[in-house]
Order: structure tokens, then sequence, then C-alpha cells
């Protein structure tokens, strides 16, 4: 009996942790439901960094509260699809009465009895103009470049083809099929035909599970 107690004492104490770590966390956090974009919950700092009361944040989707508009809502959940998660994903948003806040937005799904939400974290850089204005060139060239050495490193740990290895590096990176198909001069179907292989070989079901499945390799 005794330690049952402890164990409980144990598990009450990490769930009392995580949820003291989300809430008084100084990055703005949120979970949002991933189908439209409610407001499940948020921490301490995102009503102090957006001025809002929490009351008014909770229920309500990011474009009903005019945080994003439903273009940017749009382009944040294709890239989630596409690679698994979002990094360093410049958005500007317009809050009332208040300027634009420029910010990078980190986000990615978990799934909970059936259902998919989206854990978001938001980096304020309204005070970094240069560094914004370079973002789609210098940082993302950068990034791009990191993650291209990452999942070529990580792939050589599967017996995938030279071929297959420039499909999965692109598939990894969200090219789409038909743009894979243009930088490799091939058809679409040869593309689709080889990430079956790919998938097969690497033990996934789609692209989306490509890179989380390569970041969570050791």
């Amino acid at each position: 009996m005794a330690m049952k107690r402890v164990k409980g004492t144990v598990k009450t104490s990490v769930k009392d942790l995580i949820k003291k770590s989300f809430m008084k966390s100084p990055f703005p956090m949120a979970i949002t439901r991933a189908k439209d974009g409610a407001c499940i919950e948020v921490n301490e700092s995102v009503v102090n960094f957006f001025g809002l009361q929490r009351k008014k944040i909770i229920g309500r989707t990011s474009t009903e509260l005019g945080l994003f508009s439903a273009e940017q809502r749009k382009l944040l959940v294709d890239e989630i699809g596409k690679r698994g998660f979002v990094k360093s994903f410049p958005v500007e948003l317009k809050i009332k009465n208040k300027m634009n806040i420029k910010f990078l937005l980190y986000s990615f799904p978990i799934k909970m009895r059936g259902k998919t939400f989206f854990v978001s974290v938001v980096s304020d850089v309204s005070n970094h103009e240069i560094k914004m204005k370079n973002f789609k060139h210098d940082k993302l060239d950068k990034i791009t470049l990191q993650d291209y050495k990452f999942v070529k490193a990580k792939l050589k740990q599967f017996p995938l083809t030279p071929r297959q290895q420039e499909i999965a590096i692109l598939s990894a990176a969200g090219d789409s099929n038909r743009v894979i198909a243009s930088k490799l001069c091939i058809s679409e179907y040869t593309v689709k035909d080889h990430q079956k292989e790919i998938f097969r070989i690497i033990g996934i079901k789609n692209r989306s599970e490509l890179f989380p499945k390569l970041l969570n390799m050791r």
C-alpha cells in the first residue's frame, strides 16, 4: 500500500510540474484544436503578451481573435501537414489598439482521444527588424542547409539507393511531388513509387511522419 501511495504522489507531482511549467513559461504558449484553430488553453504569457483577457481567448479561434488571417492559418496547417511540425514560422499579428507584432512561431501536433491539437510557442522579434527582413533569404537558407545535413546524416542508417536518398531529403524538406519531379527530371509517378519504398524501409506511412521519425532517432 505504501508503494502505491508514493507512486501516486510522484505522478501527481509530475503532472503539477508539467502544468506549472506550461502556465509559468516566459514564452507565450497555446494549445489549439487542429480542425478549426479554437484555443483550448493558453498560459499567462499569452494574456500578458497580447493584452487579452483569458476568458475572451478560450474557445475562440485565432481568426476570430484577429490574430491570424485565414490564409496565414492555412499556410501553418499545410506546413505541419508536410513536415509534422513548424519552426521559425514568421508571422505578423494585428492586435487591437496596438502596433503590429512580428514573431516566430514554433508548433507541433499532439493527439489525444482521437483528436489532434497544436501546441504552439511564439518568440517576439518585433525589435529585430533586420533579422525579419533577411529571414526569407539568409536565415531560411541556413535553416534549410542545417535540415539538409541533418536529414542526410540520419538517412545513412537506412539501405536506401542514392535516388531514394535524394527523394527522401526533398520530401522531408517539404517539397511537393511535382517540385521533386522537376528538380530530379523524373515523373511524379516515379517519385510516388520511390516514396512508397522509402516509407516501407524507414517504417512510416506517409511523408508527414518522415522528419519527426528522423528527429526522434538517436
